[in-house]
């Protein structure tokens, strides 16, 4: 079976602060895995592991997703592909599933995993425009992959429970955070990363007007009332309180 995994590069959310004058954000550079695409690298090496095969990422980006590539291939994955773009977010999301899904085409996978969303953008679209762009079905909000002889089983979280799936591949499978905790790169794993083949391809960028644009984030402003009750004996106090509660239709 080969899996593919879609990761992407997002800033350090560790190390963002927010600018209390403007209420923008104030990024590092430091930049991280989305954590949703580590759970669907953690998934698809327990996939591996049950079922054998092989595990490749594709991640696009400028050249610093090398550093999520080798984390990756650290953890585990067998081999990688680098596609450079030098901003993903300037593109609107079906125009970097386009550019995904023109590498997944020469990958041929059985399988393709990735996050729910992104930690940055919190579209949750690029996933099931690649489903739709390879003609695949997929599940959404995945939090456990069973091989189940020629089919998968999977186990997805709904709004008021867990819901059992069997799907036979080709599919796409979009993970979940919060199941099973991704695995730390070992020392040896490391090591073992150095020498995996990375791929390093050119984005094919389709010539289409951005169908969508954002704002700049910005932090809401805060605000507070309240009623302070002091220099009063404490039954006083709390006759005032339960008033205050009566007066407000909370009691």
């Amino acid at each position: 079976m080969h899996i593919v995994v879609l990761v992407k590069q997002v800033p350090d959310l560790n190390t963002l602060k927010i600018d209390h004058a403007t209420g923008k954000p104030v990024f590092s550079g430091q930049k991280a895995t989305s954590s949703f695409d580590e759970y669907a690298v953690e998934e698809a090496l327990r996939l591996k592991e049950k079922a054998g095969g092989e595990v490749t990422i594709v991640s696009a980006g400028p050249p610093t997703v090398k550093e999520v590539i080798t984390r990756a291939l650290a953890m585990g994955v067998d081999k990688a592909v680098q596609v450079t773009l030098p901003d993903p977010n300037a593109l609107d999301t079906l125009a970097v599933a386009q550019v995904l899904t023109g590498e997944l085409q020469k990958l041929s996978p059985d399988v393709v995993l990735a996050g729910q969303t992104s930690d940055d953008e919190q579209t949750g679209q690029v996933g099931p425009q690649v489903a739709e762009l390879l003609g695949w079905p997929h599940v959404s909000a995945v939090t456990e992959i069973e091989a189940d002889g020629e089919a998968l089983k999977i186990q997805r979280d709904t709004e008021d429970g867990k819901q059992i799936v069997s799907v036979a591949p080709p599919v796409v499978l979009l993970a979940l955070t919060g199941q099973n905790t991704p695995r730390l790169p070992s020392i040896k794993g490391m090591m073992a990363a150095k020498r995996k083949p990375v791929e390093q391809v050119e984005a094919t960028v389709p010539k289409t007007k951005s169908r969508i644009s954002w704002s700049e984030p910005k932090s809401p402003e805060r605000s507070a009332t309240g009623t302070i009750v002091q220099d009063v004996p404490p039954a006083e106090a709390a006759k005032q309180l339960v008033g205050w509660l009566k007066e407000n239709k909370l009691l």
